[in-house]
């Protein structure tokens, strides 16, 4: 019975988020057959977060949203305007010519085919080709309109002699700001290898890209009108700061994340990564309790597998805090096949590492995913790696610089003092190393030695060193 009403209650929810005027959350409970609408609304509440009425409320919102940005929106039909899981849209256009010569005019068609099959394999983006009607008249705001892509991937082909320059560029087709550019060059003989270069470049730098398009456009938007897979991208750049506070407000983003959408695998693997920060920052009286949490959350974000890299990088952060390590290598291998830009994935790569032993691969992986990090937050995750890695390696000159950075940069990232102090402490800079020790114990009284070594997997000889440290 309960299975069934779930089933329903699916259903209700579906055609409420069609956002349709003629729809009313009474004939589509009584088209359910649910005709106690007190005990209905209680029902759908529970299961979804949120009252019926607020559900077609927010579809009517962004419906109505869609329009002003698209026009009619009538041919989707009874299609959800809201499916959280809907993947942001890029129609990518043929690159324009100065004149209509055939040999310049089929490059720029057939490097707009290889950049669409190039982006096609990407997991998180849908693309759209538009068909001739559009692309003869290069009306972007009617291509905007007919395809309803969030994001137009343009460009243009200038000829000099016997060389060819084409410069790419992505554009926001809400605001028509330009979210990412670059320029290629190369011999009119070697087409071929100039599509290469052109769609490298590209792979390289659209997903991530996109996503941070993606998370400013939520973070305009007020919290209470965000959907699941809003509110989860609300909540990256707080999973990515490696801060204590920044992961418990991005569980509460999360959390209702869940709720909306209980079968969210991002939701669900994000969460028990936060839990898992916790336990791993000493941000915890109760490591116990987290790792718990953490470890229901990361069978419900396995069950859900959708197979995106962030979903595999954070399951393989969660197995490493529990010590798993072949299970996070296995993880963090299959996210980086998907997504070899992802530098999440290369900085839980170089703490992997680190974890292993192996402190000079790790400073790699994690000069690797500095390299490619945009959040200023993220990257002072890598620095403290990188400090971390030294500190194994027993240059405690080079770990002292690069955690000191940490510090001085991002006071929140007190921990990092847990090997700062044992750095100073070791290059036999006292005064420093208990003002280092200092700063942690004003953000944790009462912690103590064994749960500093209790809450990261390092190997017994970095553990030894800092415990004695």
């Amino acid at each position: 019975m309960r299975y069934f009403r779930r089933l329903r209650l699916s259903a209700v929810r579906e055609a409420l988020l069609t956002g349709n005027a003629g729809v009313s959350v009474t004939d589509v409970a009584k088209c359910y057959e649910f005709n106690h609408f007190g005990r209905f609304s209680a029902q759908y509440r529970r299961a979804f977060g949120e009252a019926p009425s607020k559900t077609l409320k927010r579809a009517r919102t962004a419906r109505l949203s869609k329009e002003r940005e698209f026009g009619s929106v009538h041919d989707e039909g009874s299609r959800p305007l809201l499916l959280s899981r809907e993947k942001p849209s890029i129609a990518v256009l043929p690159c324009q010519t100065p004149t209509r010569e055939p040999a310049l005019y089929w490059q720029a068609e057939s490097i707009a085919d290889a950049l669409a099959v190039s982006l096609g394999a990407l997991h998180s983006i849908d693309v759209k080709v538009p068909g001739r009607h559009l692309t003869d008249t290069g009306d972007l705001r009617r291509a905007t309109r007919e395809l309803h892509a969030r994001y137009l991937l343009t460009g243009r082909i200038m000829p000099a002699g016997s060389r060819l320059r084409v410069i790419i560029r992505l554009v926001d087709s809400a605001t028509w700001q330009q979210v990412w550019g670059d320029s290629f060059e190369g011999e009119r003989g070697e087409i071929l290898e100039l599509q290469d270069r052109v769609c490298v470049g590209a792979l390289r730098a659209l997903r991530s890209r996109v996503r941070s398009a993606e998370i400013d456009r939520a973070q305009r938007t007020a919290p209470e009108n965000l959907d699941a897979h809003g509110l989860v991208l609300r909540a990256l750049p707080l999973v990515f700061a490696s801060q204590m506070t920044s992961a418990e407000r991005a569980l509460e983003l999360l959390s209702r994340a869940l709720e909306l959408e209980p079968d969210y695998s991002l939701a669900a693997a994000l969460s028990a990564w936060c839990h898992g920060q916790l336990v791993m920052l000493n941000g915890t009286l109760s490591p116990a309790a987290e790792k718990q949490k953490a470890a229901q959350l990361l069978q419900r974000a396995a069950a859900f597998d959708e197979d995106d890299p962030l979903v595999l990088v954070a399951r393989g952060a969660v197995h490493m805090m529990v010590g798993d390590l072949d299970a996070a290598d296995r993880l963090l291998t299959r996210a980086l096949a998907q997504d070899p830009t992802l530098s999440w994935a290369w900085g839980r790569s170089g703490w992997l590492s680190s974890y292993r032993g192996d402190p000079e691969a790790a400073i790699e992986r994690f000069n690797r995913a500095i390299s490619l990090e945009a959040y200023a937050d993220s990257k002072a995750n890598c620095f403290a790696g990188v400090g971390c890695a030294h500190f194994y390696a027993g240059r405690y000159d080079a770990a002292a610089f690069w955690l000191r950075r940490v510090v001085l940069e991002h006071p929140d990232m007190w921990w990092a003092n847990r090997s700062l102090s044992v750095s100073y402490a070791r290059l036999g800079n006292r005064k420093l190393a208990r003002e280092s020790l200092g700063a942690l114990l004003r953000h944790r009284p009462d912690l103590t030695v064994a749960q500093v070594q209790d809450a990261v997997p390092f190997q017994s000889s970095f553990l030894d060193q800092l415990g004695e440290g």
